[in-house]
């Protein structure tokens, strides 16, 4: 039995008819870290935040030690001490490191800021967590992995004893992710408590001493890391069984049409002499350590910036002056890896996001032909599973990953004929994944999309690919077939 240092009995949460909690009660231990996984919607993201003051719940009641406590802000939750680095990069860019790691925790003497002495804490909080991340660097200059850690720093700068971390590794290197591990098994060996939320199980399996599973904003069990499965726990998710993506590749790719071709594409600081070609109905999965230039790449084909060399050829015409209008125009998109900053209209419904390029399509003589776009958007909301309330909702009142479901649907209705996506199932559920990866690929063999796909997880790349371009440090280190590659072949390619 566990001994609760923090706990929540009977929490709900509404949002009008929508239930996003129903009666949920967990708890946390000294020195535990308890990972909370679901499907995107599940109800994390809001129990997380009940948990750091940023929400307040319909019912139910949080203790702390025992004792009932209630929360107005954020502030209050750090006094008691606990506090989340959320998955999205919230920080200031124009600030310092050390200032947005002391961000509302500066040292005083007196009225006035002790500088001096703020910047040795943030030092302290830093070096605990990555040495090699300047306290001086302005925030802007840094990578997102980098700026992911110095969030996890500002967490604990507020000596914090119960840390949230919700999808903390979706923008780190192996590298950083070992020092990230280091790290919460320090904190544990001093009393410190996490809640660990990931959709990457592996790493569940690995560092959590219990596994609590949510399903559509309910309790529905706890799993003991040491005798559970990824299956078992997907199905606990998903209250179903689901299917793998992982299909067979495709053959005989050389005999087809080349729909992309990219020869020795140069941008200088970021990539160079990058050639390779995309065929009809191809998922060509892009691989590499965060840094190897793929985003950049994926951005210069699409026309986001100017190469300094190189050619794009899309249907054996040569892309000159690209720019991403002339380039979705003929068929060409890209899903950037920032859904929040890039990826969506904030102040826009689900509806107008996902048919935003293609609201010409329904334009009328005198009016909007609404109801035909509402069906349409209703297909493709019910083909990608992305659970909403209404279409006319905003985008905003959806889970990060159902957020990146509409992103995708957006271009899939498009008619789009080449697909980029960059880390398209970043912060998205196993079983989500899975139905998105399948539906991908239905749509290359159905309908001769073809994608380029880039992500982080080499698992990922191998299940879903027909070769895998590997890059290291702006150069293509070789494309294999995902048939006769491995992990271990991948990350020796996107290592030398």
């Amino acid at each position: 039995m566990v001994n609760f240092i923090f706990e929540a009995r009977d929490v709900a949460k509404s949002y009008g008819v929508v239930h996003a909690l129903k009666g949920v009660s967990i708890g946390i231990g000294e020195g535990e870290v308890h990972a909370i996984i679901g499907e995107n919607g599940a109800g994390k993201s809001t129990l997380m935040g009940i948990f750091c003051g940023r929400l307040r719940p319909t019912s139910g009641t949080l203790h702390r030690n025992g004792d009932p406590i209630s929360f107005n802000v954020p502030l209050d939750a750090q006094k008691a001490g606990i506090s989340i680095a959320p998955q999205e990069i919230n920080l200031v860019p124009d600030l310092t490191v050390f200032e947005n790691v002391m961000l509302g925790a500066h040292e005083t003497a007196g009225i006035l800021i002790d500088w001096k002495k703020t910047r040795a804490t943030a030092i302290r909080h830093l070096l605990e967590i990555d040495e090699t991340i300047s306290p001086s660097a302005k925030v802007s200059t840094l990578s997102k992995a980098q700026q992911q850690l110095v969030q996890i720093a500002r967490a604990a700068a507020t000596s914090a004893r119960i840390l949230i971390l919700d999808e903390p590794t979706a923008a780190l290197t192996s590298r950083e992710t070992d020092k990230l591990f280091a790290y919460i098994k320090g904190f544990k060996s001093t009393g410190g408590s996490v809640f660990y939320i990931s959709h990457r199980l592996n790493e569940i399996l690995l560092l959590s001493d219990r596994i609590s599973v949510l399903r559509d904003g309910t309790y529905v069990g706890e799993l003991d890391p040491k005798t559970t499965t990824k299956d078992e726990m997907v199905r606990k998710m998903a209250g179903r069984i689901v299917g793998r993506g992982n299909p067979a590749p495709h053959t005989g790719l050389e005999n087809r049409e080349v729909v992309l071709k990219v020869e020795r594409l140069t941008r200088y600081g970021e990539f160079a002499n990058v050639s390779f070609e995309l065929h009809k109905g191809e998922i060509l999965g892009v691989s590499g350590l965060v840094g190897a230039g793929r985003t950049e790449m994926a951005k210069c084909i699409f026309g986001l910036t100017r190469p300094d060399a190189g050619n794009v050829e899309l249907f054996g015409k040569k892309l000159d002056n690209r720019t991403p209008f002339g380039c979705i125009e003929q068929g060409l998109v890209y899903l950037p890896e920032e859904r929040k900053q890039e990826g969506i209209f904030p102040l826009l419904s689900i509806a107008e996001n996902m048919s935003m390029p293609t609201l010409g399509r329904f334009t009328g003589p005198l009016h909007m032909r609404t109801s035909e776009m509402m069906r349409e958007v209703d297909g493709f909301v019910k083909r990608l599973g992305i659970k909403i309330g209404s279409p006319k909702d905003l985008i905003t009142s959806l889970s990060g990953g159902n957020q990146q479901k509409v992103i995708i649907g957006r271009w899939l209705m498009q008619n789009s004929r080449v697909l980029i996506l960059d880390e398209p199932t970043r912060g998205i559920d196993v079983a989500a994944k899975f139905e998105i990866q399948n539906e991908l690929r239905r749509f290359t063999d159905n309908e001769g999309l073809s994608i380029i796909f880039i992500s982080s997880e080499l698992e990922e790349v191998l299940d879903v690919s027909d070769r895998i371009l590997v890059m290291h440090e702006g150069q293509v280190k070789g494309i294999p077939s995902a048939k006769a590659a491995t992990q271990e072949s991948l990350l020796q390619l996107a290592m030398s």
